[in-house]
């Protein structure tokens, strides 16, 4: 299993917000789709900050990063939820 860190961040009004970690898990499972081949997905919340921990079994690093900010690029594209909120870093580990 291998472990992409992605950090979203805020812009405008929702720059002070502090999202609900479940209710993001919740549109991200949406966004996935198979070939992610996601397997867990964790959270940790602050004002204007999202840090998104997405466990994938991609066979190679770059697989996993192409797998998770897929995931969020989606996620941001469908959800209202997060409208005002972009990546801002991707790391894989």
């Amino acid at each position: 299993m291998r472990l992409t860190v992605i950090t979203l961040s805020a812009t405008g009004a929702g720059a002070r917000q502090v999202l609900d970690g479940a209710q993001v898990a919740a549109v991200l499972w949406v966004a996935a789709t198979a070939e992610d081949r996601l397997e867990h997905i964790s959270t940790r919340c602050a004002p204007g900050r999202l840090h998104l921990g997405i466990f994938t079994t991609a066979r190679s690093e770059a697989a996993a990063e192409a797998a998770a900010s897929g995931i969020c690029r989606r996620a941001l594209a469908m959800s209202p939820l997060l409208r005002d909120w972009s990546v801002r870093a991707v790391r894989t580990t």
